[in-house]
């Protein structure tokens, strides 16, 4: 018999992602250990298409970190089960979640996404059972290493100011990722789209002081959402690591998506990218390990980022690429001037 514990589920949406989120409703529906409460965080405005009868519905503005700020501050259970509403899992996901974050005395929890979906509805949930290791193919093995050195190159990827996989000195604390890898498999990275916490290391994280993530002029989406909660939490001495033994699939129903042809798609993500890992690094990075090394990386970050993105982008096609890049690095010092 699985031990019990309180957690609430944390949801936030727009209500239009239709049968992906009824899905979604269904794997709540089916798990092992029911939550205390479902909050759904929804803007003033927009209405459900799906409900299980017994959620507590919380009206918001809307944004994706201010939904996710009022759905944490809400919450009552003991644990936080925080998802996208467009995700499919086992049964017993939220048990096995709390059984990774006891066992390893964790304060947050990270699941894998096993897969990806089109929306097809024969798309099945993945498998409890952790997937069998297999070789990857060379061709593969190359793809993954030319895209981490690519990381690296433009500081988007660091290993802790500890160790790092490729140049010490810069992408230890240029980048706006960070791994951190031991016998427990502690890390200080992940996905935002579903993790299970203690709703007190999620409250202390106080993300309502990171709005600015959904400020941007060209875009109010919020990109790096995810790499501002981790590493506070990771600054703050939380504890992470992903469960081994469960996953989630996420069936992308991409209803905050703005962009209306692949230009445009591009413009918003360099645009968000540059503006908010910026704004990052002066506040966490920079903020939490001020020095020349730290100064080097960031120097290190936005030169590199921004010579691989004008040569990348250099036909007259992508030039309000190079544009919407530049117009984020300008409005990211404006910001960091203000405070």
């Amino acid at each position: 018999m699985q031990d019990l514990f309180s957690y609430s589920i944390v949801i936030r949406t727009l209500g239009n992602t239709g049968e992906k989120y009824r899905r979604m409703l269904e794997a709540i529906s089916r798990q092992t250990v029911a939550p205390e409460e479902i909050l759904v965080v929804i803007p003033h405005g927009y209405e459900l298409d799906h409900q299980l009868g017994t959620e507590r519905i919380v009206r918001s503005e809307k944004g994706m970190v201010t939904q996710r700020v009022v759905g944490i501050r809400e919450a009552k259970g003991d644990y936080l089960l925080v998802v996208d509403d467009d995700l499919d899992f086992p049964a017993d996901f939220a048990e096995k979640l709390h059984n990774t974050l006891q066992a390893k005395q964790l304060d947050c929890v990270l699941s894998f996404c096993r897969g990806w979906s089109e929306g097809h509805a024969e798309a099945s949930a993945p498998s409890s059972a952790p997937a069998a290791p297999q070789k990857t193919p060379l061709k593969q093995q190359l793809k993954y290493k030319i895209r981490n050195l690519r990381s690296a190159f433009t500081g988007q990827a660091f290993y802790t100011n500890r160790r790092s996989k490729y140049f010490d000195v810069t992408t230890t604390t240029a980048g706006h990722r960070t791994y951190l890898r031991d016998e427990q498999g502690l890390c200080s990275t992940g996905s935002f789209q579903c993790f299970f916490i203690k709703n007190e290391a999620a409250k202390r994280v106080r993300m309502e002081d990171e709005l600015w993530l959904e400020q941007g002029t060209i875009t109010r989406y919020a990109s790096f959402d995810d790499g501002v909660f981790y590493y506070k939490l990771f600054l703050q001495g939380g504890r992470i690591a992903y469960a081994q033994d469960t996953g989630y699939l996420h069936l992308d129903a991409a209803a905050g998506r703005q962009a209306t042809n692949p230009v445009d798609a591009k413009r918003i993500r360099i645009y968000a990218m540059a503006r908010n890992r910026i704004i990052f690094w002066h506040r966490h990075i920079w903020g939490s390990h001020k020095g020349l090394k730290t100064l080097a990386g960031g120097i290190y970050f936005m030169t590199n980022y921004f010579v691989y993105n004008l040569l990348n982008n250099i036909t007259p096609r992508y030039w309000p690429v190079i544009g919407a890049m530049a117009q984020g690095y300008r409005e990211a010092f404006q910001f960091i001037r203000k405070k």
